[in-house]
């Protein structure tokens, strides 16, 4: 299986259970993954409400023919986007 790699995703909705997630890098992004919210929320320490066009950090699988293969891994918040939002 291929290794993962460090890309940006960014929220494109967060519902009570399910965000949709684009990743540039993969399928050139046009093509939204599935991301439980409460993982997002807790991972980032922001609310659901404030998820929609925040980007954040993850490992990926980019070589995955498949959302799942995808594995995704190790969120985070980019860190320059929260010192603006401060």
């Amino acid at each position: 299986m291929a290794q993962h790699s460090l890309t940006v995703a960014t929220v494109i909705r967060a519902g009570d259970t399910t965000a949709l997630v684009s990743l540039p890098e993969w399928c050139g992004g046009v093509i939204l993954v599935h991301v439980p919210t409460r993982m997002l929320t807790a991972e980032t320490c922001l609310s659901r409400r404030d998820l929609p066009g925040v980007r954040l950090y993850v490992r990926a699988r980019l070589t995955a023919a498949t959302e799942r293969d995808l594995d995704l891994q190790q969120w985070s918040l980019d860190v320059s986007q929260a010192r603006t939002a401060a």
